[in-house]
């Protein structure tokens, strides 16, 4: 039956299968693979700093987005050799069917093998999965879908190391979905009386390394200036209720009003199928499928305008941005309640209606056939194209100034992206070598009368500079805040290096600690097991 699973798969990959890269709202996804290969292969782990991005300055990306992804790209990469493009389609292709799969389990556990069929194809295909795959290209809350079968599973099992393994897993996937979800599986808890406690703490505790410096240093950053308010506020955001009925499918973008750009449908035979299964659910007296219904009714009343008065009470809910995010468990527990429809009678009729309806959407826009790894990672691509579309994990002083929306931009052009790492503001200075890594470099020259020297890296709590082995103060006070040191006369080496913050610190001390401790629960166990 998993193979089957896996093979009606087939129609939500297939564009994949093309050569080439398509067409996506954040298009960031190679460049960003990219990013992390080269800091990662350079020694820096957990990858925190990109050099590239940020207009060529730099930032800390994986500081504050969730590396996960990401991760399992370098993975295919290294391993099977495959290019940028191809490694980041090969996650997609996981994420889309891992989702599947683990639904499966999820509802075949309640409802019987057939019953899992049923729930992993409506899961699978459910519009808003098609919305994030290949409209947004939102590869991290694509990703997302795998796990969250698998926490309500291990939920209900009464597993608290796996499920709090899993909400770790989610929270270096997709941390602005953890946050809402949390809520969602609290309440799963309650209704079948499981424990979420310790789950919550060993999920938390495993992403401490993630989400500690991600929440406590976010104020450095120009977080707040772009992802909460103006354009991306969550006010203007809201499904009309009519677009759950029907929205036409389009590739445009999320604006104020019911006529998106993209589509929020649940689509007709979802609605049809949903009520058809709340009816059995309620006939068999199924405990499942009536909480499914009620958290699905849940879910979908958060992402109307009638629940406006909830968002703004929860300030933590305004970095989820997009109330119809929310669908994305609408698609989780619509395809657990469907379930419920576990006849072959039900299976025959909806698996290929489901999948002849839908899977159409699960094709992107235009697709480049000539797209190639060396175009994507290109200085120009990265250092200006895909930095020009986010660059909110900047220091958080960099000269900024509102474009014709309205919204918050980066005060910069082309023009001033240097090629070099260094600028000789003052003075003079001759470099004898010079090694820049992303996260660190060194340094070597002389100067005859004292230089000024500015390096084309933006400051961030955790840069620390040293001359000749001595720590050395240093100044941002320019328009990027870039790091700029006055050198005497003479010969002299300049280290440089992106350190770790206390709480960085901290952080990686209580994944590392509470990781061995599992490892060592694990061992324990396995051994007890043995003997008895």
């Amino acid at each position: 039956m998993l193979a089957l699973v896996i093979l009606l798969c087939y129609f939500a990959v297939k564009a994949l299968l093309s050569p080439g890269y398509f067409s996506m709202h954040d298009d960031q996804q190679v460049a960003r693979l990219f990013e992390l290969h080269k800091a990662l292969t350079l020694g820096q782990f957990p990858v925190r700093w990109v050099d590239g991005l940020g207009f060529g300055y730099g930032y800390p990306l994986f500081n504050f987005y969730p590396p996960l992804v990401y991760y399992l790209g370098e993975i295919y990469h290294l391993i099977l050799q495959a290019g940028f493009i191809d490694s980041i389609k090969l996650v997609w292709a996981t994420a889309l069917i891992g989702s599947a799969v683990s639904m499966y389990f999820l509802s075949k556990n309640f409802f019987g093998k057939l019953g899992g069929i049923v729930s992993a194809v409506f899961y699978l295909y459910h519009p808003y999965h098609a919305v994030d795959a290949y409209v947004r290209g939102a590869l991290a809350e694509l990703f997302s879908f795998v796990w969250l079968p698998l926490i309500l599973l291990f939920s209900y099992k009464n597993k608290p190391i796996l499920t709090g393994i899993f909400l770790g897993l989610l929270m270096v996937t997709h941390n602005l979905i953890f946050l809402p979800f949390v809520g969602i599986y609290i309440l799963w808890s309650i209704a079948f009386k499981k424990n979420f406690i310790i789950p919550i703490i060993i999920g938390l505790g495993l992403s401490s390394f993630f989400w500690l410096p991600a929440l406590l240093e976010k104020q450095f950053t120009l977080v707040d200036s772009i992802l909460i308010k103006n354009l991306a506020s969550y006010k203007i955001h809201f499904v009309c209720l009519s677009q759950l009925f029907y929205s036409p499918w389009g590739f445009g973008g999320s604006v104020a009003g019911c006529f998106d750009g993209l589509s929020f449908a649940m689509g007709k035979i979802y609605l049809l199928a949903t009520g058809v299964a709340l009816l059995v659910a309620i006939v068999k007296k199924s405990r499942v499928g009536l909480v499914s219904f009620l958290l699905l009714a849940i879910s979908l009343f958060m992402t109307l305008p009638y629940s406006q008065f909830i968002w703004d009470k929860i300030p933590q809910l305004w970095y989820l941005q997009f109330p119809w995010r929310f669908l994305e468990f609408a698609a989780l527990f619509s395809a657990l309640l469907v379930g419920n429809l576990n006849k072959k009678i039900f299976a025959i009729l909806l698996i290929p209606l489901v999948i002849f309806v839908n899977a159409k959407y699960f094709s992107p826009q235009t697709n480049y056939l000539d797209t190639t790894d060396e175009r994507l990672i290109s200085n120009q691509e990265i250092k200006w194209h895909v930095s020009s579309t986010s660059f909110e994990f900047m220091n958080g002083k960099v000269a900024t100034k509102l474009n014709d929306k309205g919204a918050v931009w980066a005060d910069i052009n082309e023009t001033q992206i240097q090629k070099s790492k260094i600028k000789i503001q003052k003075g003079d200075w001759e470099t004898e070598k010079e090694d820049f890594k992303p996260d660190r470099f060194i340094l070597v020259g002389r100067s005859q009368k004292g230089a000024t020297i500015q390096f084309q890296i933006s400051n961030f709590p955790g840069w620390k500079l040293w001359l000749d082995d001595k720590p050395k103060e240093f100044d941002d006070n320019n328009p990027y805040r870039l790091l700029s040191l006055n050198v005497p006369p003479g010969e002299h080496t300049i280290v440089g290096k992106f350190a770790n913050t206390p709480v960085r610190t901290v952080g990686n001390t209580i994944s590392i600690l509470l990781g061995i401790l599992l490892v060592f629960g694990a061992i324990k166990q396995k051994v007890y097991d043995k003997k008895s």
